[in-house]
């Protein structure tokens, strides 16, 4: 398939199905019926066998899908498999993103896939497993929720109005020192902050249950690996909120380190109160 007759609203119902084989894969580990074995990378962290049969799974049902698309995915990714996406147009997959999480059994781990077009993501899919939850989008107004039962919710700004904003990050792993004087530019006193790891916190954005999430690592200068964010971010805008770096720029796909500078996501229904008092986010600086 040529990246002209891409459709990523016709793609999505089989990355969905994608997504869930590779989920059922990983339940299979996480229940008990195979043996989960730990190993650790090169960079200290750690990956299992269930991180790699996922992949297994993930990878070679894109590409039938796509053919001739790049995927960049992350278990690959670090054995030297690094594709060739200079043309802009390439998946990203993390087969388990909250590894850490899954072999702990706090069921807080997904499974991430992403389209990314001309340097942007235009497709988000994270599945959740261990609940049977999925976030979906491809596209501006189809972000959706899709619960146990197989109902799908749309996701989109509501009309609850709030003092407060729950900004999620995790402070362990977060450079604070900018983090709150950005915050501070961005919503005065009103931010309230609410340390969460990382696996969630931008569908809970995307539903509206947080008003921002921050990713900025106190490693790699701030940067994060494509995977960890571009689905997310697809999902997030396609509800009508918003995602850019902490500098107020566009977040692009295109750094030759395969990362994105710090990014900062904002709700639907902040954006939309934004709007609606003629209020925008500042910049800091």
């Amino acid at each position: 398939m040529s990246v002209m007759t891409l459709d990523p609203k016709k793609l999505l119902p089989d990355v969905e199905m994608i997504a869930r084989a590779a989920g059922a894969e990983i339940m299979k580990y996480y229940n008990g019926e195979k043996d989960p074995k730990l190993e650790i990378k090169k960079d200290g962290s750690p990956v299992t066998n269930a991180d790699k049969c996922a992949e297994e799974i993930i990878m070679p049902a894109l590409a039938a899908l796509t053919p001739g698309i790049p995927i960049v995915s992350e278990e690959a990714f670090e054995r030297g498999d690094i594709p060739d996406v200079s043309k802009g147009t390439f998946w990203t997959v993390d087969p388990i993103d909250g590894t850490k999480e899954f072999m702990n059994r706090t069921g807080a781990f997904v499974v991430a896939i992403s389209l990314v077009v001309d340097g942007k993501p235009v497709l988000g899919a994270i599945y959740h497993p261990a609940f049977d939850l999925m976030y979906v989008a491809a596209g501006p107004g189809t972000a959706e929720k899709i619960d146990a039962e197989g109902v799908r919710h749309k996701l989109q700004a509501d009309n609850v109005k709030t003092d407060d904003v729950r900004v999620l990050m995790n402070e362990s792993s977060t450079d604070m020192l900018p983090v709150k004087g950005y915050l501070s530019k961005q919503f005065g006193d009103a931010a309230r902050i609410d340390s969460k790891p990382g696996i969630l916190r931008a569908m809970q954005v995307a539903e509206n249950s947080a008003d921002a999430s921050v990713i900025y690592p106190l490693n790699r200068e701030g940067r994060t690996k494509w995977w960890d964010v571009a689905p997310g971010h697809a999902i997030v805008e396609a509800a009508g909120g918003k995602v850019t770096g902490v500098d107020g720029k566009e977040i692009r796909y295109d750094a030759p380190d395969f990362q994105v500078p710090p990014v900062i996501s904002i709700s639907p229904r902040q954006v939309a109160q934004r709007n609606d008092n003629g209020a925008k986010p500042k910049t800091p600086g």
